[in-house]
């Protein structure tokens, strides 16, 4: 793995973060972290690359989520990749302004006309702002809650907000339902174990595939004996 990461050429934000981590790279961490404010608009969302000139206000809430997610899973191996107030709080103020509606980022997608991918971009801020304890029972109201017809990253960012805060409605019965519905998914191949839904579950413009959703689901699971 760290060789695989040594040799890889590419610069966004995502790919710069996700280095650092891979790298276990505490040094190149500090550095990404120092210039993440020159990534993020004016309502706190991170770009992929730098702004330039007068652009509109395009952050993605899709790599703000995932670079709170991701460092709130490397800090939980090493403090030093946790991010510092300064440069989380705009994040969050982002992410709880798209969550709660009163800013929109609306990008390409493969699922226009197929119901959008809003709705998922929503759940995987709300995981992303339960990691920190910011996420509010609330928003899930303006979600419908149907895991059984999400793609496999959904259900799996569900099972987590599920797990992360306990006074939700029906928490037991929809944690019970989430993780019936992950283990249905898993088929063996051979020795490999993966997800019957893999296909469906290749939503790549949301950084989501099988072997993410695989990662993502051990990391979900590490605390449960069954």
């Amino acid at each position: 793995v760290r060789d695989w990461w040594a040799r890889y050429p590419y610069t966004c934000l995502e790919q710069q973060a996700s280095k650092a981590i891979g790298m276990a790279d505490g040094r190149q961490w500090q550095s990404i972290v120092a210039r993440l404010p020159t990534y993020l608009d004016a309502d706190g969302l991170a770009y992929y690359f730098p702004p330039q000139g007068g652009s509109a206000d395009r952050g993605s809430d899709t790599l703000s989520a995932y670079l709170l997610a991701a460092a709130h899973e490397a800090a939980r191996l090493s403090p030093e990749f946790a991010l510092p107030p300064e440069a989380r709080e705009p994040l969050v103020r982002g992410l709880i302004a798209f969550v709660e509606g009163r800013i929109e980022r609306d990008f390409w997608s493969p699922m226009a006309g197929k119901g959008g991918d809003l709705e998922m971009r929503k759940l995987a801020a709300i995981e992303a702002l339960s990691r920190y304890g910011k996420a509010q029972a609330r928003w899930l109201t303006s979600l419908s809650i149907a895991p059984n017809q999400w793609p496999t990253h959904a259900v799996i960012d569900w099972l987590n907000i599920l797990k992360r805060m306990p006074d939700l409605p029906q928490r037991a019965q929809r944690l019970q339902e989430a993780t019936q519905i992950l283990q249905a998914r898993l088929s063996y191949q051979g020795s490999k174990l993966v997800f019957s839904t893999e296909q469906g579950d290749a939503w790549w413009w949301l950084m989501q595939n099988g072997d993410v959703n695989s990662a993502r689901l051990m990391l979900a699971v590490l605390d449960d004996p069954a």
